[in-house]
């Protein structure tokens, strides 16, 4: 007789829990992009209830036919509370196209906000 790990049944009995739990998933977690400079604000309750993960989305540019003296030199990536109900998003990156000095430019971050 050929043993079946247990995985296919734990599987299912995880999709059964999820489908079965009394509260929605999609009211527990929400995501989406920003950009630089934009605020997050909670669906309910205040910034303490809720968990917030950042993580960079688009920063940097191509320079095509120059790549040869580009550096990328930093990037910045997370949020400020600004008060009891919401987050300022910090999304920018420092690149040097040319010889000389880098500059900031505003990116894009990736958010995710899940309910404690």
């Amino acid at each position: 007789m050929i043993r079946r790990p247990p995985l296919p049944f734990l599987a299912v009995f995880a999709l059964l829990a999820c489908l079965a739990s009394r509260e929605s998933l999609a009211q527990n977690a929400h995501t989406g992009m920003v950009s630089h400079g934009s605020h997050i604000t909670v669906p309910s309750g205040t910034v303490d209830d809720w968990a917030i993960h950042v993580s960079p989305r688009d920063m940097g540019f191509e320079e095509p036919r120059s790549e040869k003296d580009n550096a990328f030199l930093k990037f910045e990536c997370y949020v400020v509370q600004i008060n009891q109900y919401t987050w300022q998003v910090v999304a920018r990156y420092k690149m040097r196209p040319w010889e000389g000095e880098g500059l900031w430019h505003n990116g894009f971050a990736n958010y995710l906000l899940v309910h404690k």
